[in-house]
Order: C-alpha cells, then structure tokens, then sequence
C-alpha cells in the first residue's frame, strides 16, 4: 500500500517569454510519506518558489504528474484547487503572514470553517504558547509568530503542512526549538520544509532530505539512517 501523500513524477516546469525559455524545474520526482518530516534546500535561484507553487497547488506543471493523497491533479478546475489547498495544506511563510489587527487566536481561526475556539487553544497549548491568544502579532516575538503560523496551518488537519523559510530570522536556539516543534507535529501530518540552507543540526528530526539546485532535485539518503 502507498502510504505517500505528496508525489511528484518527472516534473518539468517552464516560463515562455517573447524572447527566451526558463526551465525552473527539471524533471522532478520525489514522494513525500504521510507522518514525515522533510527538508528541501537550495540557494536563490534554485526552483524553490516555483517548486513551493506547485506544492500547493497555486500551479501546474508544463510537464508530468502532481498526486494529493494517490490523486492526481492536474485535471481539477482551478477553484477546486483551491477548495484542496484550502482543506488539505497547510501553508507557513517566512514572516508568519499574520493579520496585524487581529489577535493571535483570531489569526489561528481564520482558516477554519466550524470557528472552534477549544481546537484552536488546544493546539496552541500543544506548541506551549496558549498564554499569547490574546496578544497582537506586532506584540510576539518572531519565534512566536512562527508558532502562530504553525498553529494556524494545523487548525484544518490537513494532510500536508509546507513551510517557506520558517527558519530565516531565527537564531540558532530558537531555529532548533522550531524544529522540535515540527517533529513533534509530524504525528498529525507530514510537512515540507523549503530552506535556503541544510544545517546539519537538523539532520536528526528528519525522516528524508532534498537538495535543489539549478532546477534538479537530488535526495540525500543518509537522513533516514540518523533520524530519531
């Protein structure tokens, strides 16, 4: 049984202009297990936006395959896209992408179709930081605006959680906390994680690892061996 809930299969993606042809990606394929943890990683000007894109679904291939949970894709409308990216990503981005009039819990029940005040708490006490609902974003602490995104990405139980750069203006400390964070979550979901760096310190919170460069994906399969 395939236990896969992210496929990419001999994915090529292209960009036409009147004068010259960019291939951002290059036939790309990966799988992404339910309940893992995974860190893809590459330099500016690797494919990383255009491959975060098409994770969730925003795009669409110029070639090969893209399967949600053994699904293909690339034949739903673009409203039903969005419908599957609503219910079933979760998304986390560099800044947190946090509404700034809003409080921390009115933030995290934005997604949410049934407003579930209780779920909502109970998850941000799962991430330790339930004292902050109250609080505006401009209040938290960068760490703790990650956290709220992370909460937020949760509320819907989606069966994929992608995360942009949530790492970018964390210190060391705080980078490694939020890695825990990510593995302890990965019971409930499996997560992507697009960095523009592999630290080596989080090696061992990683079920599989992804290089990206020059459009290429190539797997590092050394992870699985240290993961904890």
């Amino acid at each position: 049984m395939d236990r896969s809930v992210l496929e990419f299969k001999d994915v090529h993606k292209e960009y036409d202009d009147a004068e010259t042809k960019l291939i951002a990606l290059s036939e790309v394929n990966f799988k992404i297990k339910k309940n893992s943890l995974n860190l893809i990683s590459g330099p500016a000007g690797s494919g990383k936006t255009t491959l975060f894109h098409l994770i969730i679904l925003m795009d669409l291939p110029t070639t090969g395959d893209i399967f949600l949970n053994n699904e293909s894709v690339l034949d739903l409308s673009l409203s039903k896209r969005s419908v599957l990216r609503r219910e079933k990503i979760g998304t986390i981005l560099r800044w947190g992408n946090l509404i700034p009039y809003l409080t921390v819990l009115e933030n995290i029940l934005l997604p949410m179709i049934n407003k579930d005040e209780k779920k909502a708490i109970y998850i941000m006490e799962s991430l330790e930081f339930s004292e902050k609902k109250d609080m505006l974003p401009d209040d938290l602490s960068h760490f703790e605006k990650q956290k709220t995104a992370m909460a937020r990405a949760m509320v819907n139980e989606p069966s994929l959680i992608v995360a942009d750069e949530p790492f970018a203006e964390l210190n060391n400390e705080k980078a490694i906390k939020l890695m825990e964070l990510f593995h302890k979550i990965k019971d409930e979901t499996s997560i992507i994680i697009l960095s523009d760096d592999h630290d080596s310190n989080f090696d061992k919170y990683l079920d599989s690892s992804f290089i990206l460069k020059n459009g290429k994906l190539i797997k590092i399969n050394r992870i699985i061996e240290n993961s904890i």
